[in-house]
């Protein structure tokens, strides 16, 4: 069964769905964290609505789910969401714990959090604050540190595209001053103006049948890295974002936490986060599809690793 379940955090009301079994209750319950994208409840991208997967699947075995609007986006409030940073993101979940709590049909002792990308961050800062959470799940959550993440992945991917020597430099620069700007809040609309103008020297190398699949420059500004950057820049959440360190909350989790990453993500990849989990000493359990790392006071999962 699904209801609407509306919660408030000061001004700002976030709509959600909760998920109830058909069992009888009370059930634990799981609240679902999106990434960084603006969501919907669904985290819908391109008609695909994994949250709503993950929720009909859970509340089929018993465990009740509650997937919400971020912020300004479908039926919730506020502002958009990059208007916000991390903090108070996070704040929307203590929220969303404090409503579960209170619920008759819900186990107060066994509210859990899964978060994917953003969500998978988020979620270890909650656990670290609160006693009320039993558990985490992070799927691909980042622990290193996300400017660094977001240049490494850039220049692999940049390599991966046979670019040159000098042009993988010439981008890399960009990079390092979406940084800088998103962190100063100065040279906002000269970088964006280089940003374009390495765009139109990329969109005029294309063939004439590649380019149809375009309406104009434009359109492929918007597919580009740096189309998919744009809303990002100089916001507040994406200033919060460079300047988080997620290993002094990671260090602070005492609840059961289990990392999941996958073997072909270019970005958050199992071998730059792994060591780093490893290393905060949390109570974790870390899985990656080929991979298995020995991990603090929890069993080893190397059976069943080697099943797969």
């Amino acid at each position: 069964m699904e209801h609407e379940a509306n919660f408030s955090v000061d001004d700002i009301t976030l709509a959600g769905t909760l998920s109830i079994p058909n069992s009888v209750g009370p059930h634990p319950v799981i609240i679902l964290i999106s990434g960084s994208y603006a969501d919907n409840r669904d985290a819908e991208i391109y008609g695909f609505k994994p949250f709503k997967l993950i929720s009909d699947h859970l509340s089929r075995n018993g465990i009740a789910v509650l997937r919400y609007d971020d912020r300004g986006i479908g039926k919730s409030t506020g502002k958009h969401t990059y208007q916000y940073a991390i903090k108070e993101l996070a704040d929307d979940v203590f929220a969303a714990i404090n409503m579960l709590k209170n619920k008759e049909d819900i186990k107060p002792n066994q509210i859990g959090l899964i978060g994917h990308s953003l969500g998978g961050m988020i979620a270890p800062l909650v656990a670290s604050k609160s006693k009320d959470v039993a558990f985490i799940i992070s799927l691909a959550g980042p622990v290193s540190r996300p400017d660094e993440i977001n240049l490494k992945y850039r220049k692999e991917l940049l390599e991966k595209q046979d670019k040159t020597k000098q042009e993988v430099g010439e981008a890399l620069k960009i990079e390092k001053r979406i940084i800088e700007v998103t962190r100063s809040g100065k040279g906002y609309e000269d970088l964006i103006s280089d940003m374009k103008t390495i765009a139109k020297s990329d969109y005029e190398k294309l063939d004439e049948d590649r380019k149809k699949h375009y309406k104009s420059f434009e359109d492929f500004f918007q597919s580009t890295w740096y189309g998919v950057m744009l809303p990002f820049i100089n916001t507040p959440f994406l200033r919060s974002f460079y300047s988080y360190k997620p290993v002094p909350p990671l260090e602070k989790v005492t609840c059961p936490a289990l990392f999941l990453f996958g073997e072909k993500d270019g970005q958050i990849k199992i071998h730059d986060n792994g060591a780093i989990i490893i290393e905060a000493k949390s109570s974790t359990t870390l899985v990656s599809h080929g991979e298995n790392y020995r991990v603090w006071n929890i069993h080893y999962l190397e059976s069943l690793i080697k099943e797969k």
